[in-house]
């Protein structure tokens, strides 16, 4: 190869060199970095679905302010998230009895306090203020043997606040007693349902007592008679207030 030729070559190369770390020159300076970025200027219209991660955010770089009312919903948070956002069972939650089995109700008419039937659907509570909810359902299995006489059973809120297991209207135990008129057909389902709010100075068993009371005073549908009333479920909700 002549000298001349060699010279050129190099030459060559020197310029596409050149070119090469021009056009890489200029690339970076076209990149667009953050600084390069006015605020407000990018919208979630200009950004695709999908291409940002939990990892392109800095932590702490998004608080509430960000964020439109509602725009998140719970199928947005982790499944962690989601249980801890759940109403909590205890103590500092709410609390529910459920009642196990269907129970006669052994007497209708009379004195509460004698004739009550206790569902062993209770609660302890601690001292404090409660929003407490009665939900329940009654039947029967038979018609009613005098469909004359209307039949009221109920489901009564017990406040055991003697604390001896034996309920006293006198004492302040009771509380609501939500009832409904019994069909006098049989196989009719019935709904209770009651609402109150008790406040506790101590801790204290808070539970359900089935009762009713017939319009002509009598004992009609009594747990003895063929045409008695079950109490069919019974639920007891207490939500702490305060």
């Amino acid at each position: 190869m002549s000298v001349w030729k060699s010279r050129t070559a190099a030459v060559a190369v020197g310029a596409t060199i050149a070119v090469g770390l021009g056009a890489s020159g200029s690339v970076a300076a076209d990149l667009i970095t953050s600084k390069d970025i006015k605020n407000e200027t990018i919208r979630s219209k200009d950004v695709k679905d999908g291409t940002l991660k939990g990892k392109d955010v800095k932590d702490g770089a998004l608080t509430g302010a960000d964020l439109t009312d509602g725009s998140i919903g719970l199928a947005d948070l982790a499944p962690a998230a989601r249980s801890g956002a759940a109403p909590g069972i205890g103590i500092n939650g709410t609390e529910v009895a459920t009642l196990a089995d269907d129970v006669v109700i052994a007497k209708i008419g009379g004195p509460i306090n004698d004739n009550n039937t206790d569902l062993h659907t209770a609660l302890t509570l601690p001292a404090g203020q409660y929003l407490v909810t009665v939900d329940g359902a009654v039947e029967s299995s038979a018609d009613a043997v005098a469909p004359m006489i209307d039949v009221f059973p109920q489901l009564s809120l017990w406040l055991d606040k003697n604390g001896d297991g034996e309920f006293r209207w006198q004492d302040g135990e009771g509380d609501i007693s939500p009832n409904t008129l019994m069909p006098a057909v049989k196989n009719r389902h019935r709904s209770i349902s009651g609402t109150t709010v008790i406040t506790l100075t101590a801790t204290t068993k808070v539970g359900l007592l089935a009762f009713g009371y017939a319009s002509d005073q009598s004992a009609a549908r009594s747990g003895d008679q063929p045409d008695a009333i079950k109490v069919t479920s019974a639920t007891l909700t207490a939500t702490p207030l305060s």
